[in-house]
């Protein structure tokens, strides 16, 4: 799992455990639908699409110290900013394994 500690240590400092499980709130019920919003698009070829959610689940992953799946979306962002659709499947799937992982993973570490 790839949940950055060091980041996470520095927001839980920052803004505090309160404010922080608010965001991971916000982040969960904002990212989810983008996620499988990206499989539509992956699905159908819809590279503006899939750079565009994959950007943004990118952003606010990293934002969050999700570093693993931040860099799977940079990933998917970088084949559909060049149109090439031969690991977009697969690297989806690995977005959504580890986009799994880390939020469960974020939560054990912030409900604790």
């Amino acid at each position: 799992m790839a949940v950055d500690q060091v980041q996470l240590k520095t927001l839980h400092d920052i803004i505090g455990k309160e404010t922080l499980q608010k965001v991971q709130r916000s982040y969960i019920e904002d990212s989810e639908p983008k996620l499988l919003a990206l499989g539509d698009a992956i699905e159908t070829g819809d590279f503006a699409t899939i750079e565009q959610l994959s950007h943004s689940l990118k952003s606010a992953s990293s934002n969050l110290a999700l570093s693993g799946v931040a860099e799977v979306f940079a990933q998917l962002e970088a084949l559909a900013t060049q149109q090439q659709t031969s690991q977009l499947a697969a690297l989806y799937q690995a977005a959504q394994t580890s986009y799994h992982q880390e939020v469960a993973e974020l939560d054990a570490l912030l409900n604790n």
